[in-house]
């Protein structure tokens, strides 16, 4: 009876304790959200390999044809992380006081490159919006990266010594 009545003390406390394996296990995405993250992850990637290997060579000919691919690709990309960390959370990350910066310059770079290159149909403006906007994705997949900018740096830097010692650098 004493070892029923410690187990249950112990068990009591164990699901007071804040962090406790019921609420780590709680931010795992389920099987659907990963799989709708994937989906969008790879369609957002496909329209940015496409705008850059397609229609950045005639972007002085059409700039409206790589904003707009190019601006859907960031799209998916954004939306896939609302898939994977969930609508509200996502909304209220992206929305805090340090992160809203970042994200109303995002958003605007992607409004104004659609804006220049589809309603002023201006080559340089394009090209500049275009330019934050890539700027503006490149950390916002850093910012997501596990680690951050350290664990990005870690991996380029094993990539890179792992590359040289293939070539026998």
């Amino acid at each position: 009876m004493l070892l029923v009545w410690s187990l249950f003390r112990v068990s009591r406390g164990v699901s007071n304790i804040p962090g406790n394996l019921q609420s780590a296990t709680s931010n795992i995405p389920s099987r659907k959200s990963l799989m709708y993250f994937g989906l969008l992850l790879a369609s957002g990637v496909f329209f940015v390999f496409v705008a850059f290997t397609v229609f950045l060579p005639v972007l002085v000919i059409v700039p409206q044809k790589f904003a707009l691919c190019f601006t859907v690709g960031c799209g998916f990309i954004i939306g896939s992380f609302f898939m994977l960390k969930g609508p509200k959370i996502q909304f209220l990350h992206m929305t805090s006081t340090e992160r809203l910066p970042f994200t109303l310059g995002f958003i605007g770079s992607m409004v104004g490159t659609i804006y220049v290159s589809m309603v002023l149909h201006s080559y340089i403006l394009s090209v500049f919006f275009a330019v934050i906007q890539v700027l503006a994705l490149a950390y916002y997949c850093i910012s997501y990266f596990p680690g951050g900018s350290t664990g990005l740096k870690f991996l380029t830097s094993s990539l890179t010594s792992s590359v040289l010692k293939c070539f026998g650098r």
